[in-house]
């Protein structure tokens, strides 16, 4: 079966739930089908696996939101598999949105289907590579709140957890070592990033007032200046899995909360602070972009500032990537002629002998060449 076909069959038809549920029964068929590369190794930590079962309690949370708040039901009464490895629990919280703008319940109705279809490609692609998909946790809806009684309290969650979809799937990328995985990895970052997009113009047109939610949010006008939320080098701002998670339990060093009452499943399911800006931990080079001649690599001060650190590392690629340096809280250095467009750097508080995981990245940088 050509993927193609799978995936524009899926995106350019609005089935009824029948035909919704046979859809993703194929969907998930095509990409498990990409099995070949299954045997990769995986030298990493967290794995593949670990990685896209974190994105898998995610997209649960955003289909659920939509489905909820477009057909007043739950996703497994449109067809969704909701099982699986870890504890499973209920959705509770949340309504049907009386959205009367055309334009808002038309995007809202594509949100809807694009969250579902995305667990099910999801499930498939942790298949492929010989993985247990997680069940549903349990998940509140209500626990902001919000959400649910207006368009435009609406329109205010939806851009929380399209922002942070982005910036989830971009701080995840680098981590991911299949090459077939993280091509789809690339296109759902991509689907995130039209949603965010369009959430943030219709939030910009009916003049909404949406405050940030932590130092790498960059909210749209009225409030805010920026129609993107993109940093001073004009690329999608990112988030670790742990910042991700303090947002989604409001609490740093957790295991569960807001969100999630019980938790997410999976390996990765500890929040960490929260991101750059609002704890004062931060990672910069300079310059950067980096100006090389054609085939030379690049070179760059690195500067560092983790006041909630005592002792710090500098790993590149991954949060157990190749040691730059292991430091005191704060300080810079110069890396040697060897930085390629693409490489990122984590900030890793290592306190106590904290290991080297996701949930103890302080802040991250991607190195941009430019070649003149």
């Amino acid at each position: 079966m050509p993927e193609t076909n799978v995936f524009e069959d899926l995106i350019g038809q609005s089935p009824s739930r029948r035909s919704f549920a046979r859809k993703l029964g194929l969907a998930g068929a095509a990409v498990a089908g990409l099995g070949a590369t299954r045997g990769m190794a995986q030298s990493a930590s967290p794995t593949d696996t670990d990685i896209l079962n974190f994105a898998l309690n995610l997209e649960y949370l955003e289909a659920e939101f939509y489905t909820v708040a477009t057909a007043g039901v739950n996703i497994a009464s449109v067809g969704l598999t909701v099982s699986g490895s870890g504890a499973s629990g209920a959705t509770t919280g949340g309504a049907k949105v009386p959205i009367t703008d055309s334009a808002v319940q038309a995007i809202a109705a594509e949100l809807a289907f694009d969250e579902q279809t995305h667990v099910a490609l999801l499930q498939g692609a942790i298949a492929s590579i010989g993985g247990t998909a997680i069940a549903k946790p349990a998940i509140n809806l209500g626990a902001l709140g919000l959400g649910f009684s207006n368009m435009n309290d609406f329109l205010t969650l939806a851009r929380v957890f399209e922002d942070i979809g982005v910036t989830a799937y971009g701080g995840a990328a680098p981590l991911i070592s299949n090459k077939t995985i993280l091509g789809y990895a690339a296109r759902i970052l991509a689907t995130e990033a039209f949603h965010s997009g369009s959430i943030r113009d219709q939030i910009a047109r009916l003049g909404i007032t949406v405050t940030p939610v932590d130092g790498a949010d960059h909210v749209p006008p009225p409030f805010g200046t920026q129609y993107f939320n993109t940093d001073s080098n004009a690329i999608s701002e990112v988030r670790t899995p742990g910042q991700v998670l303090y947002l989604a339990y409001a609490k740093t060093n957790a295991t569960s909360g807001g969100f999630f009452p019980n938790g997410v499943n999976g390996n990765i399911n500890t929040s960490a602070a929260s991101s750059a800006t609002t704890d004062g931990a931060s990672i910069t080079l300079s310059p950067n972009p980096i100006l090389v001649s054609p085939a030379t690599d690049g070179l760059a001060t690195i500067s560092w500032n983790a006041p909630s650190a005592s002792v710090i590392q500098i790993r590149v690629g991954s949060p157990t990537g190749a040691l730059f340096t292991t430091n005191v809280n704060s300080g810079s250095m110069q890396t040697g002629t060897w930085i390629t467009n693409g490489t990122t750097f984590y900030l890793q508080d290592v306190s106590g002998g904290k290991s080297l995981t996701s949930q103890n990245t302080l802040a991250t940088v991607t190195a941009h060449l430019q070649g003149f």
